[in-house]
């Protein structure tokens, strides 16, 4: 039988223990939280605290073109996307509007770039035709058109952005990409130099056009459509992980090419 004050001694000497290894592990950790947060500001310098975001075309509902073998779309825009994001990640933070199979509005697109006030925004789309001799890769950066559409839920949002500086006119939300353009062309050029010499790809373009998925976003902007899926030699080369990774790797390079001319 145990005397109390005993039990007391013995409950006492248990507390001190816990006490005395709780007092060790806050070094411990404390020195891990510092290393974490020496690596995430390293990586943070290593990137330049450049954001990019990239844009997987379609989703969900919204399939996009298919090919004559079934592919579609917003699976190879995808895959692209999450393949791209893994080369940018090593030197940029990296965002996705979406990382999986669910449609994403437009404004919702433009939303997240604009939120994360990123320096680049990338959006990934295959192009579609009547016919399956079709097949080109095309850059677009955004142009407003002369008559712009006001109306639809995609059009929606705050009537005019924020100014440049004191004595510049506001923009109407849907234009302020505008202020991009030159910049904007600037990177397609820059990625379409890399992407021209891809085997067995036709001429890459680069153009303006009024994209509904270019409207609003305030920074550099591009839409890429990497060949037409209808295609049947473009669809079986969009479904080869290979090709994929080099064509990321080549907007990766065209990426890094613009940011450090």
């Amino acid at each position: 039988m145990q005397v109390p004050g005993m039990v007391k001694v013995q409950r006492s000497a248990k507390k001190n223990r816990w006490l005395t290894l709780i007092f060790m592990l806050i070094p411990i950790l404390l020195a891990g939280l510092v290393t974490f947060s020496h690596a995430a500001e390293k990586a943070d310098i290593a990137s330049g605290g450049r954001t990019i975001v990239i844009d997987p075309g379609h989703g969900g509902h919204d399939r996009g073109a298919q090919g004559p073998d079934g592919s579609l779309e917003k699976e190879i825009a995808l895959r692209l996307a999450q393949i791209l994001a893994k080369e940018l990640k090593p030197d940029y933070r990296v965002e996705l509007t979406r990382n999986g199979d669910y449609q994403v509005p437009l404004t919702r697109r433009a939303s997240v770039a604009n939120h994360h006030q990123a320096d680049l925004f990338i959006s990934l789309h295959a192009g579609g035709g009547s016919r399956y001799q079709m097949d080109a890769w095309s850059i677009f950066y955004y142009e407003a058109s002369e008559s712009p559409e006001k109306t639809g839920p995609e059009n929606t949002g705050p009537e005019k952005i924020s100014r440049d500086k004191p004595g510049d006119l506001p923009l109407p939300w849907d234009r302020v990409c505008l202020r991009y353009q030159k910049e904007s062309r600037t990177l397609a050029e820059c990625i379409k130099t890399q992407l021209a010499d891809i085997p067995e790809s036709r001429e890459v373009t680069v153009s303006k056009a009024a994209l509904r998925v270019l409207q609003g976003l305030d920074m550099p902007a591009i839409v890429i459509e990497t060949g037409y899926l209808t295609n049947p030699k473009t669809e079986k080369r969009l479904n080869d992980p290979d090709v994929l990774i080099d064509i990321a790797r080549r907007i990766k390079t065209g990426v890094d090419v613009y940011l450090t001319r």
